[in-house]
């Protein structure tokens, strides 16, 4: 709500820095993490850091030309990074998904996958998965979005044709849906259904547990990364710049905001950068 500033997910450059922040210098182009754990807390010495009781945080987002970050937050969040490159936007949404993805394999590998939902995030869980050649599935019902998934060779269905015979290792929700539990059909016996998009705290569903004692099927969520894979997503991203930077569809300079928000609403685009600078090139095919 107004009025705060949105925009948790940047890429930038150190402005100013206090004489004695050896991290990065000045002109250094870096990536902030929007929280990062305390590393003390019962959450964190759980091993579930995600969900840490101390986190720091950006005190505000990054839709705007600067952004002052706390030293406490910048001594474990602020990240020098090779240059200005849009993928570097995606750090944070792959730390996520990689850290939903270790949370599916604690409870046993698996070889292949349904993703619900094409948009950024089931791309990539898919781009993930399928780098360990295991076979991905992704459903998505936007003619756009399974057009342009179908060009970096994934395979594709529309909802309503899903093989309600089939069935996978895991179903990922990457996207919200009304009824996540009518997806229990469509897991394998000792699979996993794994809660990715976000639901309010108000939300009800209804639930057949046939699934979850006579078939033994796990449902699972995850919320959030550690930074321990925030940095892995970030190595990640340095080392495959090409593979994650198609999924930057679209950039617009902040004043034409309206148009980004519209074109994410109509869903003819993946992701959609903003550019703080007039002197910045947009790109909008």
């Amino acid at each position: 709500k107004p009025p705060t500033i949105l925009g948790h997910e940047c890429v930038g450059v150190v402005e100013e820095k206090p004489y004695d922040f050896e991290k990065v210098e000045v002109g250094d182009y870096v990536v902030i993490a929007p929280y990062s754990e305390c590393g003390v807390c019962e959450k964190c010495l759980k091993g579930i850091p995600e969900l840490c009781e101390n986190k720091t945080y950006i005190p505000t987002g990054c839709f705007s030309q600067y952004v002052d970050i706390p030293m406490k937050h910048a001594l474990k969040a602020i990240f020098k990074v090779s240059g200005p490159n849009d993928s570097f936007v995606l750090t944070e949404p792959l730390a996520c998904v990689m850290t939903a993805i270790e949370r599916m394999e604690r409870l046993g590998r698996f070889e292949d996958a349904l993703i619900i939902g094409g948009g950024v995030m089931g791309s990539l869980f898919a781009l993930c998965i399928d780098e360990d050649e295991r076979e991905v599935v992704i459903s998505e019902p936007h003619d756009w979005r399974r057009e342009f998934l179908k060009d970096l060779g994934f395979r594709i269905v529309h909802p309503k044709d899903l093989d309600e015979n089939r069935r996978y290792d895991v179903v990922i929700m990457a996207s919200t849906v009304d009824e996540p539990f009518n997806f229990l059909d469509l897991v394998k016996d000792g699979g996993s259904l794994m809660l990715f998009g976000g639901y309010s705290k108000d939300s009800r569903f209804s639930l057949n547990p046939y699934h979850i004692h006579y078939r033994e099927v796990n449902i699972v969520g995850s919320f959030g990364y550690s930074m321990r894979n925030f940095i892995r997503a970030l190595n990640e991203i340095e080392k495959n710049e090409d593979k994650y930077a198609i999924l930057i569809t679209h950039s617009y300079h902040i004043e034409d905001h309206n148009k980004a928000f519209e074109r994410v609403v109509d869903r003819d685009c993946m992701k959609v950068v903003f550019r703080m600078w007039k002197d910045e090139e947009e790109q909008n095919p």
